[in-house]
């Protein structure tokens, strides 16, 4: 324990800027988890209590869906909650990855695993948000109208152009280590 509370203390110290991006990252986190706890919850009391549907999460009205077939309720909600957890996955990542950073010697296996591991989670989203765009206009051209869904229906190519830019720095923190690598050999 009291080797952490040093690692804090030193964090604070000489990098203050990435300690209080963690703070800012880590209540993002919180408030995603938040979300999808709460979707997650009132889905499951929606079939005990059908009348939860009508505001399952910020507006999000599936009642009638519900009523008229359960099973795209399901598929529904899964793709929504998939899309959260993901988000909330995204930010945990970016967590880790300010928790494990340093600015003396930013190039580690681990950094570069963690942000490939963040390029892949942001592709996920944005498959997932195409996924549930093209599910509602299925079910739109089926006569069903989810409301309150917009949010969790765009978005998908800005994910997907932001994938593709971590990635591309997710390479650069590869060939940093292996740079790193290299140099402490011949020192």
């Amino acid at each position: 324990m009291r080797q952490i509370t040093s690692t804090w203390k030193e964090k604070w110290t000489q990098q203050p800027t990435l300690m209080l991006i963690t703070i800012i990252i880590w209540s993002i986190f919180i408030g995603l988890c938040i979300e999808a706890g709460a979707l997650l919850f009132t889905f499951f009391y929606s079939f005990v209590k059908p009348g939860v549907a009508l505001d399952l999460y910020e507006g999000i009205n599936l009642y009638s869906l519900l009523t008229q077939n359960s099973w795209f309720y399901v598929g529904l909600v899964a793709l929504i909650l998939s899309i959260s957890i993901l988000k909330a996955q995204l930010f945990y990542t970016m967590i880790r990855i300010f928790f494990k950073i340093d600015l003396i010697h930013p190039f580690s296996k681990e950094i570069a695993k963690l942000i490939s591991t963040l390029s892949y989670i942001t592709l996920e989203i944005g498959l997932f948000l195409l996924i549930t765009k093209s599910f509602v206009s299925w079910l739109l051209k089926r006569g069903f109208a989810p409301e309150g869904v917009q949010s969790y229906l765009s978005g998908a190519f800005e994910y997907f152009l932001l994938s593709a830019l971590i990635f591309a720095i997710a390479q650069v923190f590869r060939r940093g280590v292996e740079i790193q690598k290299e140099n402490d050999l011949t020192v």
